[in-house]
């Protein structure tokens, strides 16, 4: 009985998926940029490349991510579309390779097929963690103007307002915030748990 196979890292995995996807691009006459490949390797808490800093500002500034994503989606296709090329085997070691994947937040995941990943798995593109707590850093911002604004024009009887929403005997307005407080929190969990995997993280 053939064993399957099994990828005892991460980076054994990546280097798997990586090979197929560059080797599938240089048959379709469209290969990968040096740059390309090393963002297939890209993670913001889990194992990646040493210069991923520096290779990660390079393609925010010479590539286009929604281009690239769709490059990189289309070789996949084209690699899983024929039950690669009938081997079983290599079908059987991406499989692997994916779910090995799927322990941690790696781009590749999504660029590989979101089909693919096992259920409950949290895996985000380049700094889409950056621009969700910008978006919430943004979201504060607009509150704390919108209160100096009320304050401005409206002066005390806004002042009235918030102090009765806050007040310790307006029980209603303190189970209003302490609601929208845990539906933000809940909004948020996944990427909270992501945050706090790569903060706890040993190098």
């Amino acid at each position: 009985m053939r064993s399957v196979k099994r990828f005892t890292s991460i980076r054994e995995a990546k280097d798997y998926l990586a090979s197929r996807i560059a080797a599938e691009a240089e048959r379709e006459g469209q290969p990968l940029s040096e740059i390309e490949r090393k963002m297939l390797y890209f993670s913001e808490t889990d194992w990646t490349l040493p210069d991923m800093p520096e290779i990660s500002a390079e393609f925010d500034r010479d590539y286009d991510q929604g281009e690239y994503e769709r490059k990189i989606g289309g070789l996949v296709r084209k690699i899983t579309a024929h039950g690669h090329g009938g081997n079983e085997e290599e079908q059987e070691k991406w499989d692997a390779a994916i779910l090995k994947l799927a322990e941690g937040d790696h781009y590749l995941s999504v660029l590989a097929d979101p089909s693919l990943r096992p259920r409950g798995s949290s895996v985000r593109p380049p700094h889409d963690i950056l621009k969700l707590w910008l978006t919430g850093f943004a979201i504060v911002f607009c509150v704390f103007g919108a209160m100096a604004a009320g304050n401005r024009l409206f002066g005390s009887r806004f002042r009235a307002v918030v102090e009765w929403l806050l007040g310790d005997r307006n029980h209603f307005g303190f189970l209003v915030l302490i609601g929208v407080a845990i539906w933000l929190l809940w909004s948020i969990r996944d990427d909270l748990k992501i945050i706090v995997r790569g903060l706890l993280k040993r190098p």
